[in-house]
């Protein structure tokens, strides 16, 4: 994999340029990283949008299922006594069925933020730390 390009810049006007540049040029908003110690609020460069939204209610509907089926489980593998009243009672199993489905949806939109922002898959850009902590703007660009 070739070495990024990096540039490092003084203020946001020099970086909104050579982002300008970068596009007139063809290169594409994936293949650019900005990096900076404060927010910048680009324009130029197109985000993608989310799907946390819609994994978030998939990770709720695997966590009630997952909740329905354990409470199900259990409690005819433990062998209670109820005397005649069911085993299985919805009620009981209210407060574990809404935990995890909150927990399912949590988790999924966890990983689903971490697969989004690629904290896992990014290789880090060495050496402009001390750039980037002093209020510079770094640009990298991979071709």
């Amino acid at each position: 994999m070739p070495e990024p390009q990096i540039s490092v810049f003084d203020t946001r006007y020099e970086a909104v340029e050579a982002l300008h540049e970068l596009q007139r040029q063809g290169v594409s908003d994936s293949a650019i990283t900005v990096m900076s110690s404060e927010p910048l609020h680009l324009e130029t460069l197109a985000l993608p949008k989310t799907r946390i939204s819609g994994f978030a209610i998939i990770g709720g509907l695997l966590g009630a299922a997952f909740a329905i089926v354990l409470t199900v489980w259990t409690s005819r593998r433990v062998g209670l006594v109820t005397g005649g009243m069911p085993i299985v009672s919805w009620w009981a199993f209210g407060i574990i069925i809404f935990e995890l489905t909150a927990l399912g949806a949590i988790l999924v939109t966890l990983g689903r933020m971490i697969m989004e922002a690629r904290l896992l898959r990014r290789p880090p850009v060495i050496g402009q730390d001390e750039a980037i902590a002093n209020g510079k703007i770094v640009v990298a660009v991979r071709r």
